[in-house]
């Protein structure tokens, strides 16, 4: 693409980008509620842009809007359920804005192939510029970001983290090492499908080499296997071009080993799977027992959920829940969790629907895919809080543009147009 035709990141989108990743240091109390650079930037536009989408005749609302629209409202309802009104406005006020008003940011700001591909490579020069201080933070056990914003803004210092294979796990800018191996990971296969329009070429191989570097410094397994189910994605789309119902084919292998797991073990599948999805044996144990309790106490609240209440587990465990989608429903209820799973789904088979046979649109379409998944799988052994939360509800978001295009005249609306007025004119000419 030439230079001088690039379309520039969407301002907004690069704001909220650069708010999501400033360290915790240089948020502010104001009462009780945390206002971090990035809340702020959606307290101010949240509103804004829900007005400007039942505004927008172009792309108007649809179902996967809908949906999320419903998760948070839900939420709030949950947590007014837990503590109350007050409660319900203020902590689930900050939820709707986190997720909602996320999800419509990436919605509103990125509507085109062109925004989209400007957005990615901002994304990986951003991520790129991170590693050139997390690497040497991963060498010598020093937190060059936290610390620098420590010593401006003041604030406590960063919890001891046990080194792994020799290296200390880096925090990047976030408020643990797996949120900043989430964050990594969820540029790789933008990297490869939309940047570098799958071709391993040298440039792409650096580019790739430097996402997977950067994920690999958190040493944490939630954001390796992230990266893995996105190139796994990559290898099958490589290995299986131009066969028919090859995506089909994935489901049903997956579906056979489930039951297949299910046949030949004690264990549940999902137990088996997060067994080996974990760094250790023992944070495979400690993230069972998660699964059996929390399971157990969405058995036991399965509408509304227990909000911030404490949950049911040995005295000796911590109150630690490290499983995204299994928070989601202890604390909001199942139907939260039913509505985010069925928009992120909606949106996945419509993006399909209508993009068949775009090949550029199906690059972006692949690479928001195995994203999606990459942070969906890790959610299971990660639970997403702060900035990276905020930051899957905007990727979600970003995917829309592919799934509902923007309105405009259709060649069949516009030929039957064109004969109306052929017919008006003729009939001026007769009288």
């Amino acid at each position: 693409m030439n230079r001088a035709n690039r379309v520039r990141t969407p301002l907004l989108a690069a704001v909220f980008y650069i708010a999501l990743i400033m360290p915790l240091e240089f948020s502010v109390s104001l009462g009780g509620l945390r206002l971090s650079p990035y809340r702020v930037v959606l307290l101010i536009v949240t509103v804004p842009l829900l007005l400007r989408l039942f505004q927008n005749h172009r792309q108007p609302p649809h179902a996967v809007d809908f949906l999320v629209m419903a998760h948070a409202a839900w939420a709030v309802l949950a947590l007014a359920v837990y503590g109350g009104i007050g409660t319900g406005l203020e902590s689930g006020g900050i939820y709707a804005v986190e997720s909602l008003g996320a999800y419509l940011l990436g919605r509103m700001t990125v509507t085109s192939a062109a925004e989209h591909r400007a957005l990615l490579r901002f994304m990986v020069v951003v991520l790129g510029v991170m590693f050139l201080l997390t690497l040497p933070e991963s060498l010598t056990g020093t937190h060059f970001i936290r610390e620098a914003a420590r010593a401006v803004a003041g604030g406590p210092g960063l919890p001891y983290i046990e080194p792994r294979l020799g290296l200390d796990r880096a925090f990047g800018s976030f408020d643990h090492p797996i949120l900043y191996g989430v964050f990594a990971a969820s540029t790789f296969a933008a990297t490869y499908y939309v940047l570098n329009s799958e071709q391993l070429r040298p440039r792409a191989v650096v580019l790739l080499g430097m996402v997977a570097c950067s994920t690999f410094l958190s040493l944490s397994a939630g954001p390796f296997v992230g990266l893995a189910c996105q190139a796994l994605v990559i290898g099958w789309d490589r290995i299986t071009k131009g066969i028919d119902l090859r995506w089909t084919a994935i489901v049903v292998m997956f579906s056979l080993m489930w039951f297949a797991v299910s046949l030949g073990s004690n264990r549940s599948p999902v137990k088996v799977f997060i067994s080996y999805l974990t760094f250790s044996p023992q944070s495979a144990y400690n993230r069972i027992l998660i699964w059996d309790y929390g399971t157990a106490e969405v058995g036991r609240h399965p509408l509304f959920g227990i909000g911030f209440g404490d949950w049911v587990r040995p005295e000796w465990m911590s109150d630690s829940m490290d499983n995204f989608w299994l928070v989601t429903a202890v604390r909001y209820g199942l139907p939260a969790l039913l509505f985010l799973v069925a928009a992120i789904i909606t949106l996945a088979v419509r993006q399909a629907r209508a993009n068949a046979h775009d090949a550029e649109i199906n690059r972006h379409r692949m690479a928001w895919l195995a994203i999606t998944i990459g942070i969906a799988v890790s959610g299971i052994t990660v639970h997403l809080w702060n900035a990276v939360f905020a930051y899957f509800f905007f990727l979600v978001g970003t995917g829309a543009w592919m799934a509902y295009p923007v309105k405009n005249f259709s060649r069949k609306r516009l030929a039957a147009l064109l004969a109306l007025d052929t017919e008006r004119l003729r009939a001026r000419t007769h009288n």
